[in-house]
């Protein structure tokens, strides 16, 4: 659901800027003029929010029923071939951009020699998350990614590697993952997720959000309010510990230049993650199946175990939510220094 501000026309982008959108000319995902796009996968799609446009940007609330930030959309466990993956329950309201590289690849090329940046002003909060059915398995519900966040990303539709700032009520995370959805494509590589707390935050802090890739160096960068707060070096591989990793899913490090990342952000829930530092066990079985967890403590060939192995709806939605607000967004590219 979209409110439309009055348009005003887009102001000439600069040399050096690819992309800039302050939402003053209201919000698209469909059309020829669109600059941004839901993820897709069959039937599903992540657009669970109504958003709002005006002179401060853009807002994007949980769509629940009489007004109330709820999410109302989940995906159930793929049990059957064909299914919608259960994974994707992790997007509830999610966009990119529209930008495509030369050879027709979602995103914004990175060629030898430069650093692509992408920036946003950002808030967020999370809604109803200590009505989650998991007992002890959460220990703060105001800061637990699994339950609720917000914040922006930056991905190559190619590798599957991805990177986030993410917002809790009451912390900023870097997040950094690689999804197995190209092992078909490129074998067996190691796939996981990591969460990393950077900094903490109350529900109406503003953070400038900034995430840099330097291709030559193989470098990404983390920024918060203008200091690096994380960087990851190389590209594919896990951390050097394993106590933020929340979900494994075995494989074989392999090292990955991306050669073009796009941009995007959301509202999200991680409900198959576990808690690093407090369980290894994590709180839904999204995927039916058996092979696709790996313990995050044990590491493989270890199972990863779940809170609810069935993914029962009440376990999915139960009265969660979020909002986000984005100010401007704009990606730029420039000479490695």
């Amino acid at each position: 659901m979209t409110d439309v501000a009055p348009a005003r026309s887009i102001a000439e982008v600069p040399p050096g800027r690819l992309f800039h959108d302050e939402f003053h000319d209201g919000f698209r995902t469909t059309g020829p003029d669109a600059r941004w796009l839901h993820t897709t996968a069959g039937p599903h799609v992540a657009d669970d929010g109504t958003v709002h446009t005006s002179a401060e940007g853009l807002r994007v609330v949980s769509g629940g029923p009489e007004g109330r930030p709820v999410f109302t959309r989940t995906v159930a466990q793929d049990t059957t071939p064909g299914a919608v993956p259960g994974v994707l329950d992790h997007v509830k309201w999610l966009v990119y951009t529209t930008h495509r590289t030369a050879d027709g690849t979602p995103g914004f090329e990175v060629p030898a020699g430069q650093v692509l940046t992408g920036t946003a002003v950002v808030s967020g909060r999370t809604h109803g998350t200590t009505g989650h059915p998991f007992g002890d398995q959460v220990t703060d519900p105001e800061d637990d990614l699994r339950l609720a966040s917000t914040g922006i990303n930056a991905v190559d539709p190619e590798t599957y590697v991805i990177f986030d700032f993410l917002l809790t009520n009451r912390r900023v995370y870097a997040f950094y993952e690689r999804l197995p959805f190209a092992r078909a494509e490129l074998g067996r590589y190691a796939a996981f997720s990591y969460g990393v707390p950077v900094a903490d935050r109350s529900p109406e802090d503003e953070h400038e959000l900034v995430l840099s890739y330097d291709r030559d160096a193989g470098v990404v960068r983390w920024l918060l309010d203008g200091r690096e707060v994380f960087r990851v070096d190389r590209i594919g591989h896990h951390l050097p510990g394993r106590e933020h990793l929340m979900l494994d899913h075995g494989g074989t490090e392999a090292l990955v230049v991306p050669r073009q990342l796009n941009f995007g952000m959301g509202m999200l829930t991680l409900l198959d993650g576990a808690l690093p530092g407090h369980s290894p066990v994590g709180l839904v079985r999204l995927v039916g199946d058996p092979g696709f967890y790996v313990d995050p403590v044990a590491g493989e060939p270890t199972p990863q175990r779940f809170v609810d192995e069935a993914s029962r709806p009440g376990s999915r939605l139960f009265g969660q939510g979020a909002e986000l607000s984005v100010r401007r967004y704009t990606v730029q590219r420039g000479p490695a220094r």
